[in-house]
């Protein structure tokens, strides 16, 4: 057997193994067993952190880019979509009726948890041809696809499209290449950032948590229990939750996960330091903190159960609508706090479509779709409709959302002084690997198990053992 295919079956069996052992998680997730990942590229060295730099400027917000002749989309046909249930999907979902007589035909519209979708795709390019047309596809999974040559690359499609690449956020854009090829387009790009009850910090007198410092004085100072009010919600639910959380709690200490040769520097002071601070907010959480995920922390926020809550931007529509929220018109939101002596930086997510390779003959009207989809005009509906992402300029600066969703200018502010970065979310081949080691290890960490010290040892040599036989180093 090759190294190249060694390699595969290896990480194919860690990915199994942890995967499996994350199906206590509290969001369902699919049963099938993803047999082996996609072929891994070369290993080479992460991307240097980047500067905190003012971006490029922006656009105005003027006349929005055209989304295209609807009659020339479907033409009557079927197009089949493999959706996570995140915002932009529960957007198309209210309004699919609509969607479809603009777009003439029919959609086919699967929805499934975030687990579930990353190993539908797998599965899916297992098959001679595509069960699906379109996929959405977070952008930390772009190494392990476009190397496993997963997904088709839309180059071609994009030279011969009136697409107005400028209205994207150039990082939103580039997030969504693998070795300077474009995989997919962005649909629901958007940060992790603070919202904070800004009613409460007002009536109290307490400034805006700027720091990790700061976030964990408020969060003793309004935590409740007796009157149902907690400090702070955020994923502590075993697996991808609470993995990606660790993650960016590593950026705010400013802290990588990996050096020059993508060796794991889990186990740094700065990685102990995120480990203590998850304990440290531990003590203002809900009791049910341990099973919180995403959908969980912004619906307690919203109802008035926690001060402060991290979450994604395009998830805060639930907390500016009174049919779901008792707290609208009263919550701020900053940027995702840092340690007092670490540079602010902000964790960037994004949420893009793509096609996949083995899709045959239905390419055309797949790309057909996307292209039409991420345009203004459907952007705009599906922002009206609930998602508070952010894919456009056009969409962020929009008169009427912007006084519909206030986290627009919020983050465009972020956004301006360079402080929106992905580096803490490595696409790398290894990730879902990784973020499931992190989401397990301090889980335990958290459920009383473990030791901060234990679990920054532990994960540590979980990931140097999947590192070396990947074959990153010896």
């Amino acid at each position: 057997m090759n190294s190249k295919r060694l390699r595969i079956f290896v990480v194919g069996l860690v990915l199994l193994s942890i995967l499996l052992s994350a199906c206590a998680q509290a969001t369902p997730q699919a049963t099938q067993k993803v047999e082996a990942p996609p072929a891994q590229p070369e290993a080479t060295a992460p991307p240097a952190q980047p500067e905190a730099t003012a971006p490029p400027a922006q656009p105005e917000a003027t006349t929005p880019p055209s989304g295209g002749e609807a009659e020339s989309v479907l033409g009557g046909e079927t197009i089949r979509l493999l959706f996570v249930g995140d915002p932009f999907a529960n957007a198309l979902q209210k309004i699919v009726a609509d969607i479809e007589k603009q777009a003439g035909g029919k959609i086919q519209l699967e929805i499934v948890p975030y687990d579930a979708v990353h190993q539908k795709i797998l599965l899916n390019a297992q098959n001679n041809t595509s069960a699906y047309d379109v996929v959405s596809v977070d952008i930390v999974w772009m190494g392990e696809f476009g190397s496993g040559n997963v997904l088709q690359p839309l180059d071609d499609y994009l030279a011969k499209t009136d697409i107005n690449v400028a209205d994207f956020p150039e990082g939103a854009w580039t997030g969504a290449q693998y070795e300077g090829k474009q995989m997919a387009i962005p649909i629901q790009p958007h940060p992790e950032i603070l919202a904070y009850r800004k009613d409460l910090f007002e009536k109290d007198g307490i400034a805006p948590p700027e720091t990790i410092e700061d976030v964990l004085s408020a969060a003793e100072h309004f935590n409740d229990p007796d009157n149902g009010l907690y400090g702070i919600c955020w994923n502590g639910a075993r697996g991808q939750a609470l993995g990606q959380q660790m993650a960016h709690f590593y950026a705010a200490f400013g802290q990588e996960l990996f050096d020059e040769n993508w060796k794991p520097l889990l186990d740094s002071p700065g990685g102990l330091k995120a480990a203590q601070y998850a304990m440290e907010l531990m003590k203002y959480s809900p009791p049910d903190i341990l099973n919180m995920a995403w959908d969980e922390r912004i619906r307690q926020f919203a109802q008035g159960g926690c001060a402060m809550v991290y979450e994604w931007g395009a998830r805060f529509a639930v907390v500016e609508d009174p049919a779901s929220s008792k707290v609208v018109g009263n919550v701020g939101y900053i940027h995702a706090p840092n340690w007092s002596e670490a540079a602010p930086v902000t964790p960037n997510g994004e949420w893009t479509l793509a096609i996949p390779s083995n899709i045959g003959d239905r390419a055309d009207l797949a790309w057909r779709f996307v292209a039409w989809l991420t345009a203004y005009e459907q952007l705009k509906q599906l922002a009206l409709a609930g998602n508070s992402g952010m894919p456009r300029y056009s969409i962020i600066r929009d008169p009427e959302l912007v006084a519909m969703y206030p986290v627009f200018p919020a983050v465009d502010e972020i956004a301006s002084k360079g402080q929106l970065q992905d580096w803490m979310r490595p696409a790398i081949p290894e990730w879902p690997v990784l973020a499931d080691t992190l989401g397990t290890v301090y889980h335990e960490m958290l459920s009383g198990s473990l030791t901060p010290e234990e679990a920054v040892k532990k994960a540590q040599e979980t990931m140097d053992g999947v590192m070396k036989q990947g074959g990153y180093y010896e």
